[in-house]
Formats: structure tokens, sequence, C-alpha cells
């Protein structure tokens, strides 16, 4: 049997059955658990529902290993697609960088549903309290005036008298300039979009607030490593 996702009434939904989180540890089990302890023959229905409490531990148990694996794989795939961006980025590959961009997203909606299946089943076994809710840790978010200013004929003010050899001299210098400035303000982009991948990762995806922020910065990022590109 597999778990499904939890419904709106807070309950987790089996293929062939419905357990009812609170209701696991309710008055009836007890009850047969009492009777045990005090020596009592079990009857049918103790017996019908302390099997159906080890059973359901049993999955629950099962879903915390399954939700483990998907961490593993998380953070093993999530270190290959940084590698990737980070080689993206390197070449200037503009065009690979949205799928790669997509796959993190789509590990991250995949841990998130790991995670919650997780919860629901630590609840059933009865293992820590309520959530607590995530701490938001601010993204720093890199915009074009963040960068560094490409120079203009127009912060470059004459000398008098200056002639004709003087004005192309500092034209080629200034070209120069602006030409190494373009290329800093490329690499200080690609720079903040490969550390917000590594953070997500080195997090393995498991803060969720955290992660969609992310996500959404680096879809803002991308964006604007496009705009620098096209300055060169």
């Amino acid at each position: 049997m597999t778990l499904l996702e939890p419904d709106a009434d807070g309950q987790l939904a089996w293929e062939d059955d419905c357990v009812d989180l609170f209701d696991l540890a309710g008055d009836p089990l007890d009850a047969a658990v009492a009777r045990l302890k005090a020596g009592m023959k079990p009857t049918a229905e103790d017996i019908a529902l302390l099997t159906e409490a080890a059973r359901t531990a049993q999955r629950a148990f099962k879903e915390v290993g399954a939700a483990n694996d998907v961490l593993d794989d998380a953070s093993d795939l999530g270190e290959d697609l940084a590698n990737a961006l980070a080689n993206s980025l390197k070449r200037q590959a503009r065009t690979e960088v949205p799928a790669l961009l997509g796959a993190l997203r789509a590990q991250a909606a995949r841990v998130e549903r790991s995670e919650t299946v997780r919860t629901i089943a630590n609840r059933i076994l009865g293992n820590g309290g309520p959530d607590e809710p995530d701490t938001q840790v601010p993204i720093p978010a890199l915009t074009a005036d963040l960068l560094p200013h490409v120079p203009s004929v127009y912060d470059d003010e004459e000398e008098p008298g200056a002639s004709l050899a003087d004005f192309w001299e500092r034209q080629e210098r200034l070209e120069r300039v602006q030409d190494r400035v373009r290329r800093e303000r490329v690499e200080h982009v690609a720079t903040h979009l490969l550390a917000l991948a590594e953070e997500i990762v080195d997090r393995a995806f498991r803060d969720t607030r955290f992660t969609r922020a992310t996500l959404d910065e680096m879809d803002r990022a991308y964006a604007l490593w496009c705009v620098c590109l096209d300055e060169g």
C-alpha cells in the first residue's frame, strides 16, 4: 500500500483505506493496549485494532525512509545541476541555463512533496510536535544598479585645447575600460546565480520558503545576465 497526498481534512490517504491521524491513538486503541497491559485476553476487535496500528506504523516508517532517499537523490542531483550551471555560465551558453533552472525547480518541488509526507508520517509515529514555521532568510537581490557602472564619454571631461589625437586616445582608452567593465558585470551576475544555486543545494532544498524565493531570484538574475551579455 502506498501513502498518497494528505487531504484537506488532515487525513492520510492510502490506496485501499483512510487513516485518521488523530484517531490512531484514540480511545479504542488505548483501551486495547490497556487490556493487554493488564494481562487480559485480547478480543477480536483488539487484535484488529493492534494489527492495523502496526501496519500503519510500518507504512509510516517506510515513507520516512523513502523521504530520506529523496533527500539523498536531491543532494546528488543538485550538485550535478550546480556544476552544469557553472559550466554553462562560464561558456555564456544562455540557451542552456533555463533548462537547468527548471530542473532545480522541479527537484525542489519533489523534495517539498516528499517532506510533506514525511511530516505526516512522523505525526503518525508520534515523532516531534507541531511544525515550526520556517525562518525566512533574506535573499540577496541583484539589480542593474548594483553592478559596476559602464563609463561613457560624458564621464570624461574634455581637456581644453586637446588635439584630435588626444581625443582618439581617450576614446580608445574609454572603449577598453567599457569592455572590461561589461565583462565584470557579466561575471558578477554569473557569480550571484551560482552562489544561489549552491545555497539551495547545500540546504538540500528542504527550506521551502527559502528555496522558492531563491529560485525566483535566480530567474530574475538570469534575465539580468542576458541583458549584460547583450551589452558586450
